[in-house]
């Protein structure tokens, strides 16, 4: 049965989507976004004669349709891009995945047979674990992988600093997730190789490439709006939703606020991207329903890392050579940079870069609250000590503050989530999706296939299929 109207709540990539595959079956579709834009961070915006994205961003897809999708959506402003990845360790980059010649002359060979043993033992340990799958934490997973000397110096801090916990309190899926080689050996054969492996390669891009929009990354979210509306749906920004009001476990209105004034609209189905931490809060049965406040308190465990993003106009250009470069070592406040105009120069009309650095931090970390001098003088003395930017360099300085960007995976997230998602399961006609929604850390042609399969399910109101299919999701690997 095709639903007459969807209400999707959320206008990031995955709610984006799966309004659009509606409007185009004829389903009206109303989307209501807390934010003043449509995108989340797939984003592009203007600042003076520059667009900015809100951090690197890169399409890497993996099935025809997703890549068919964004194809029909872009056009010709898709193009094809040098991926040029590279960390900031032992006092230089070290490009990913790194070439022999350059790690003997950056890695000195005491520190290389260091590295080899560690593995050699964990390895050696390893084949008394338990299945891979069993594993309890991100560290024991990575060092049965890696060894402890590889978890030491690169992957605890990048991790720490991202996610704002010790390796030993995050879930093991989150190591799976973002570690795309199964282990030491493999990456040592990567660098002997000089080939990333099956993970990277795509019929649809060369090796050491991936697709990026022309004008922007945003473009392709921006494209989808414009579909939305010319298919007669309504995008309503800057409306945050108070109140899902439940009747005998089904949606029976939501109330949303925009312009100072309460609104309330219904629909036959409702899609929810909302953070899954905000999701039960706003559920307001009408009969009382003590389930739901356990439900609620499991939510309340679940957290999301903030994002500060600081951007820097600098009077060079190039700055770097790289798209992204990662600096893992605790001395940097910021985990990873990009410079604009490498994506695309087009979105750099004059000869100036627009250099950017990623802080992640939790909503009580004094960095949050800074003003932007202050996040500017705790970044620049790293980057001038890196020999990245200097000071007299940069022109212009500014900041983006994003809510729910990284879903902490801890050890304990996966049963607290699973009460939040048991429960919408039990409500006939409100879906969960997309990655604040589900609170799984994904690519944006991951985001994309979701809203694509929900669409498909919502299309023929078949929940029960949707329950199973998205189990998948939970496969998805990240592609970096």
């Amino acid at each position: 049965m095709k639903p007459g109207k969807v209400l999707v709540l959320g206008a990031g990539p995955t709610g984006l989507t799966t309004a659009y595959l509606l409007a185009k079956e004829g389903v009206q579709v109303e989307v209501l976004e807390r934010l003043p834009w449509a995108g989340g961070l797939c984003k592009t915006f203007q600042h003076g004669p520059y667009s900015l994205d809100l951090g690197p961003h890169r399409f890497t897809p993996h099935t025809d349709e997703v890549y068919g999708f964004v194809k029909e959506l872009c056009g010709d402003d898709l193009m094809v891009v040098d991926e040029r990845v590279s960390f900031y360790v032992f006092g230089g980059y070290l490009h990913y995945p790194p070439k022999l010649g350059q790690l003997l002359r950056r890695v000195a060979p005491w520190e290389a047979a260091a590295l080899g043993l560690s593995w050699l033992w964990e390895s050696a340990r390893g084949a008394f674990r338990r299945s891979a799958d069993s594993d309890e934490s991100y560290e024991q997973w990575m060092r049965a992988r890696f060894g402890g000397k590889m978890v030491d110096l690169i992957f605890r801090p990048i991790v720490e600093k991202t996610w704002g916990l010790p390796l030993r309190d995050l879930s093991w899926r989150l190591a799976r997730q973002r570690v795309a080689v199964s282990g030491l050996g493999q990456a040592v054969w990567q660098v002997v190789t000089g080939s990333r492996g099956e993970l990277y390669r795509s019929r649809y891009y060369p090796e050491g490439k991936f697709f990026y929009p022309r004008k922007g990354f945003g473009s392709i979210t921006d494209r989808m709006a414009e579909e939305i509306r010319g298919h007669g749906g309504t995008i309503r920004l800057e409306s945050q939703v108070e109140a899902i009001n439940l009747r005998d476990r089904h949606v029976a209105s939501v109330e949303y606020s925009s312009n100072g004034r309460r609104n309330t609209t219904i629909a036959d189905a409702v899609v929810s991207v909302l953070p899954a931490t905000v999701l039960p809060m706003m559920l307001t049965p009408v009969e009382e329903d003590p389930y739901l406040e356990e439900v609620r308190e499991a939510a309340g465990h679940l957290r999301f890392r903030k994002l500060i993003l600081l951007y820097l106009v600098v009077e060079r250009v190039p700055i770097y050579e790289h798209t992204v470069a990662f600096f893992p070592s605790g001395d940097f406040i910021f985990g990873r940079t990009w410079e604009q105009g490498n994506f695309s120069r087009e979105m750099m009309p004059d000869e100036r870069s627009v250099f950017g650095a990623e802080i992640t931090c939790w909503e009580d970390d004094d960095i949050w609250t800074a003003d932007d001098a202050q996040v500017f003088e705790r970044v620049i003395p790293q980057l001038e000590a890196a020999r990245v930017v200097r000071r007299d360099e940069v022109e212009e300085y500014f900041t983006v503050r994003l809510d729910y960007v990284y879903p902490v995976l801890d050890r304990h997230f996966e049963k607290r989530l699973k009460a939040v998602e048991d429960y919408v399961a039990s409500v006939e006609n409100l879906w969960i999706n997309g990655r604040p929604g589900l609170f799984s850390y994904i690519n944006i042609h991951q985001a994309i296939e979701m809203g694509m399969v929900a669409a498909r399910h919502i299309l023929t109101w078949n929940k029960a299929a949707w329950q199973q299919d998205r189990e998948r999701f939970w496969e998805y690997r990240l592609i970096e």
